[in-house]
């Protein structure tokens, strides 16, 4: 591009040029698009290297990082076999020893309440053999009669207040509200349960209590005696549970072989991170080095591919950015930017050729009245 003529031409206007020098234009123009043409292989080129080496890199990471961890999986897989095995083991045991202590606390249990259960046989033995003596009917000592008819504390009372509301509201108010039911028949229902627990409680008033009044009432109160041991019973048996001494169970037997697995699984712990530490201290070091030495070669290879390509695609680029200018300042500055495309420029040179045009501007003419 920098030719003789070129010189000539910069100097120049160039619309007085001859056909000469258009050539040399055309020559510029070919070279310009060939350099930018070559450029753009160039930047595909080093696109293309660039992600094959990425690529490269990424597989050698990838490689690296895959055998390091299947050599660290290979290490931990026994230890955490044997840690598993121990922590099975101490779950057995545990179970084991929870059963040892719930039996010890059943046994412990049955001990310190005996004397409490034995009394409350004692009172249950006196109060049947009475009533068997004055041939008393068992009901006599149930919940239910003390509750009707010797109320004496708050639950008996809350099972009296409980028959009242069924017998006399519940149970009217149901027959009430049902609509299949006349009405006759929640008068007969009230006049006959009226009846029915005058009688009955006259009755049993009569034939029981006033005859037996003396042993009925002391078995009521052996029967609060029996259930005032029951709660301390019950008090025993919750005080036992939440007792954190464990003394007294024989389970140093357990707790040995416990500890004993739980001082093993630690010792085994300790070889794994040893092991672990020693494999991050060399063999870790050996695994790197030899894919690196793989590797290296390929990645040389292609780094210096593209450094050379990079260096290239930089040194055309300059010259291609001078030639842009130098066509802008001496041939578009003139011709204009329509006529800066080859199709333009040799249809130019054959108006010069035809000898219609001796000069660039006389075959820009000629161009504009064809067109």
């Amino acid at each position: 591009m920098y030719t003789e003529v070129g010189e000539q031409m910069a100097e120049q206007n160039i619309l007085n040029g001859n056909q000469k020098q258009l050539e040399q234009i055309i020559g510029d123009m070919k070279e310009h698009n060939s350099k930018k043409e070559r450029l753009e292989k160039l930047s595909e080129s080093v696109k293309d290297i660039s992600k094959e080496l990425d690529n490269a890199q990424k597989e050698k990471q990838n490689e690296t990082d895959s055998k390091i961890k299947a050599s660290i999986d290979a290490i931990c897989d026994g230890y955490d076999k044997s840690i598993s095995a121990d922590k099975e083991k101490i779950k057995n045991v545990t179970a084991a020893r929870d059963k040892a202590k719930m039996a010890g606390v059943k046994d412990r249990i049955n001990a310190e309440t005996a004397s409490l259960r034995a009394e409350n046989y004692d009172l249950a033995e006196q109060i049947n053999e009475a009533f068997i003596h004055e041939n008393i009917s068992k009901i006599c000592n149930s919940q239910m009669f003390i509750a009707v008819f010797n109320p004496v504390k708050l639950l008996d009372y809350v099972i009296d207040v409980i028959l009242l509301l069924v017998i006399f509201a519940a149970v009217p108010v149901i027959l009430f509200v049902l609509p299949v039911i006349p009405q006759w028949i929640l008068l007969v229902y009230c006049i006959a349960v009226s009846l029915i627990c005058m009688l009955v409680i006259k009755c049993i008033y009569r034939a029981v209590l006033l005859k037996h009044k003396e042993t009925i009432l002391a078995a009521q109160d052996t029967r609060i005696q029996i259930l005032d041991n029951k709660k301390r019973i019950k008090k025993i048996e919750k005080n036992i549970k939440k007792d954190k001494n464990e003394d007294m169970y024989g389970l140093e037997s357990y707790d040995s072989k416990i500890n004993s697995l739980h001082d093993e699984i630690s010792r085994i712990e300790e070889e794994k991170n040893a092991a672990l530490e020693e494999f991050e201290n060399t063999t870790k070091k050996d695994i790197v080095n030899e894919i690196n030495e793989r590797y290296e070669e390929k990645l040389s290879s292609m780094e210096t591919e593209l450094q050379k390509k990079k260096a290239e695609y930089d040194d055309l680029d300059d010259l291609v950015k001078k030639q842009r200018i130098y066509i802008s300042s001496n041939y578009e500055a003139y011709l204009g930017k329509d006529f800066m495309s080859m199709d333009k420029l040799s249809e130019l040179n054959q108006i010069m050729k035809s000898d219609s045009a001796d000069t660039i501007a006389q075959a820009l003419a000629v161009y504009n009245n064809r067109h």
